[in-house]
Order: C-alpha cells, then structure tokens, then sequence
C-alpha cells in the first residue's frame, strides 16, 4: 500500500499536475483530456492488433471493458464502484424480470440512479462544472434504457407489432456478462459517449458490420482517414476557446452590463453560446473519430461508392449552426441522445410523447431550473415555428430569390431562439437565467407567443 501511494499514485498526480500546468485546465479536465488523448493509441492497437480478423469476440469485449474501467478509475477515483452497482442492478434486472416488464424496471431505476446522482452533485458543487461519475452515468443511462427496450421488443413483443428500426434493434436474448459490462464501460464512448444501440456494437466486436455485399472483408484501416479529419475539425473548436476565453460572468456584473449597449451586450453572450457549443463540439467530435480509429462507425457506402463513417456521429457543426429551420438543428444537436430519446420515450409514451419526452431530456440532464427553462422553450419555439411555417412558407416559394431570402430569415431566426433556449443549459441556476429574463424583458416568449395564437391555421386544400 504505501509503495502505491508513493510510486503510482504519485506518478498520477505527477502527470496531471503538468498537463494542468501546461493546458491551463482544472484538474479534473486534465484527467478528462488525458484519458481522450489515450484513447487514439489504445484505438488503433484495438483496431490492428485485435482486429476481428485476428482475435475472436471475447477478447475484444475484455479489452474495451478493462479501459473503459481504468478510464473511469482514473477520473473518478473509487466513484466507479457506483457505476458498477448502477451497471450491475441493471443486468440483474434485465436477468430476473418478465421480458414483458424488463424495460420498465430497469428505465425506473437508471432515471432513479442518476436522478439521486444529479441531486449530489448539486449539493456538494452547485452551479459547478466539476467532472465527476454523473457524466458517465447519464451515458450508461442511456445504453442500459435502451438494451431493456430491445429486450422487450425483441422477447414480448409479436414481430408484426413492431416499426422496421425497432425490429432491426430487437434482442432477442439477454446478454451475456461481459458482453453486457463491456457494452456499457466501452471505452471509446463512457467519457463523453457517443451512445449506441447494442446490436451495432455486437457488429462491431464481431466485424461483420465490416464484410461487404459480396462476402469480402473491408481494409482495417478503413477508419483512418475519417479519424484524422474529426481529429482536425476537433482540434479547430477547442483552439476557438482558447483563442477566445470569454464567459457569461461579465452579464452578471450589473455596472458592465448597464455600461454597455444593447447590440453589445447581445453580441457578447451570443459569442459566449457558441464558445460553450465548441466545447461540446470538441468533446463529441473527438470521441467520433477515437471510435472511427477503433473500427466503430462504418455505415454502408454512398451512392458513388465512398465508404460512410457517421453511424455514430453525434453532432454536424455546420448543419447546426447553419440550419434554416428548429427542427434541423436539433436533428443535428447530440443526435445519439436525441434517436434515444425518440425510441425510449416518444415511440412509446401513452400520454402527450412531444411533452414527456421534453420533460425526460430535462432529468437526464439533472434539475437546475435553467435545464428545464431550456428545453420547455424549446418546446414552445418549436410547437410554434411548426405552425407558422406551415402558414408562411408556401408564400416564399414563388420564386428562387425570394425562398433564399425566406432561408436566410429563418436560419437567423432559429439561431437566436436556439442561443436564447441554450443560454439557459449554461446559466443553471434560476437566478441567472431570471437576469437574462429580465435584460431581453422576455422578447422571445412574448414574439413567439403572439405568432402562436393569432398564426391562422393553414388552408387544406380538398379534393
């Protein structure tokens, strides 16, 4: 024991100590940056040493689980042992209930695991950002959500009653042990995800996912190239931040913010959002193109024979800042927890799916006020830019001039919704999120809710 204190532990704190010194960074994004930066080694040792041509599934799942363990050990210290015992109720559950009631058990108790999780980190760092297990844990929520739905789809359901993505997402058994932990600790995604459906990661372990039509194997190296421009683009946003190391700390201060002028302050906390964007950005793009290195992502070929490496990507950039419509950016914002919560919760909720699956994205990501600020405005801009498109748009399609002009409107229009909406996400606390409130005197509401009761309803046209 004291060996390891002094030795390994000490070469621990040695390392990060000097990544923080170097970076500028926390501590505990030193650890975060650190273990990434590790994955492309261990990916490509995965991808060529271990490749499903060389070595059979079960030392693969033993490879992504022991990382992804020694990852969470190394950022969170014994706070792993919680997401074994989150990880290991779940399996239990999946092991012990009617198929008929697995997807429900285990959902209660995941939303209940990390709801307690999200309630302890509010108390011991409010208002914090302080990595710490609830990141992995909203991800392994939702794997394990997700793996009991298809259990259910694929042991208690009729094959008839069930829509082409559920069926081509059913198991149709339970997983085995290692197969289950590695799914969940896989190493390239437990950090900062991407989430995934269990059987392409069973296609990814095995390589079948990899044989083309006629029976032939693909190059192992296939990922490569894709790997090194997500690496690049990664590269890009996170230099942003640091080129530009602004905060929304200085709207807070009641003299600079009434020094300034309107257009200013506005421009300000714009350039803010989209500074917390590239983080994110950053973060998932980064853990795109680990997996791409490590075999995970191909998705078939495009009609001119280019291979396609997005079938885990979780976020378009330039789609998402560039999108003409409310509908397409969020299409292109976190797509992984977006298709989960489409299958989990919209696919399947008995009572109003667009609310309840609004009001699930808010716990999932815990319970400030600003989350729920966020995503109930969302909704509302949402419900509402349906409407008025729906009434407006036919207008502006009369000529190409004048829909690009309709384009241009609505894209300026959705993104200062979205960076009003997102603001919330990064504001948190109800005080925050009331001073932004009060600055924009709730312009956005009260627009948005006027074009909502006097948009007139659109002209069906009969037969």
């Amino acid at each position: 024991k004291q060996w390891y204190q002094r030795r390994v532990r000490g070469m621990d704190l040695d390392i990060v100590m000097r990544v923080t010194e170097v970076s500028g960074l926390a501590p505990d994004r030193s650890r975060f940056l650190l273990c990434m930066l590790s994955c492309f080694p261990l990916a490509l040792i995965f991808s060529v040493l271990l490749h499903p041509y060389r070595v059979g599934s079960p030392v693969r799942h033993f490879f992504q689980l022991s990382v992804g363990l020694a990852f969470c050990y190394f950022c969170f210290k014994l706070q792993v042992l919680l997401l074994l015992l989150n990880t290991s109720v779940c399996y239990l559950l999946l092991l012990v209930c009617s198929p008929s009631k697995v997807h429900i058990a285990v959902f209660a108790w995941a939303i209940s695991f990390m709801s307690v999780s999200h309630i302890y980190r509010m108390y011991t760092d409010y208002n914090g950002y302080t990595l710490d297990f609830t990141g992995p844990t909203m991800i392994i929520t939702m794997k394990v959500t997700s793996l009991a739905c298809s259990v259910f789809d694929g042991l208690a359901r009729k094959p008839e009653d069930l829509s082409n993505d559920q069926s081509k997402l059913a198991v149709r058994s339970v997983p085995g042990v290692v197969e289950y932990f590695s799914y969940t600790f896989c190493f390239t995604s437990i950090l900062s995800g991407p989430t995934f459906n269990f059987n392409d990661y069973q296609a990814f372990i095995s390589g079948s996912d990899l044989i083309k039509a006629d029976g032939q194997k693909r190059s192992m190296f296939g990922g490569l190239v894709p790997c090194l421009i997500k690496f690049s683009t990664a590269v890009f946003f996170i230099s942003l931040t640091f080129l530009l190391p602004y905060n929304f700390e200085p709207f807070f201060d009641d003299e600079w913010r009434n020094s300034q002028p309107w257009w200013y302050v506005t421009s300000y906390l714009y350039l803010v959002s989209f500074l917390t964007r590239c983080n994110y950005y950053f973060a998932w793009i980064l853990a795109d193109s680990v997996s791409n290195l490590s075999g995970f992502g191909f998705n078939g070929v495009d009609e001119n024979g280019r291979e396609q490496w997005n079938k885990i990507t979780n976020v378009y950039p330039c789609r998402t800042e560039c999108s003409s419509s409310l509908k397409l950016l969020i299409d292109n914002w976190n797509v992984g927890t977006a298709s989960w919560l489409r299958r989990v919760c919209y696919e399947r909720s008995p009572i109003s799916p667009t609310n309840m699956t609004y009001l699930l994205s808010a716990t999932w990501h815990g319970f400030y006020p600003g989350y729920y600020g966020c995503f109930l405005s969302m909704s509302f801009f949402l419900l509402t830019s349906r409407k008025l498109r729906r009434v407006v748009r036919p207008l502006f399609l009369r000529s190409a001039p004048v829909k690009v002009f309709y384009d241009v409107l609505t894209t300026v229009c959705s993104l200062i919704l979205i960076n009003f909406a997102s603001m919330q996400l990064c504001l948190l606390s109800l005080k925050r999120i009331t001073t932004l409130y009060r600055y924009f005197y709730c312009l956005p509401y009260i627009i948005c809710g006027i074009l909502f009761l006097f948009c007139p309803k659109p002209k069906v046209k009969t037969q």
